[in-house]
């Protein structure tokens, strides 16, 4: 199997890690946006607000644990880590939506990207 082979399962998995490592920053991305767009003044008890703070701090860590659990993963077990990750995740079942459908993913598909 040479490195482009879609069959490599080295290559898929790293495609894997990667998109979910976009879709965590894009979601990152977003809640930065909506907190600076936020109309102001800003009262302390605006909950909506407050929720966005949380998400924010949330995804932060997420995108940290991500990075640890990325940086020890082997092929041999690729998708345990990742399912475990999205498991325990403080993430939106939205969010954890798209993370799954990325894991389950056609190969083939993912290598053609």
């Amino acid at each position: 199997m040479s490195d482009s082979d879609p069959r490599n399962p080295s290559e898929t998995v790293n495609g894997v890690w990667q998109r979910i490592r976009l879709r965590l920053e894009s979601e990152r991305d977003r809640i930065h946006r909506e907190i600076r767009d936020y109309p102001t003044p800003i009262p302390r008890c605006d909950a909506q607000f407050n929720h966005l703070l949380e998400q924010r701090d949330s995804i932060a860590r997420e995108l940290q644990r991500f990075e640890s659990v990325a940086a020890s993963w082997n092929t041999a077990e690729a998708n345990r880590p990742i399912e475990a990750f999205i498991s325990k995740a403080d993430l939106s079942d939205a969010v954890k939506r798209d993370l799954r459908s990325i894991v389950t993913e056609d190969p083939a598909e993912l290598a053609s990207r």
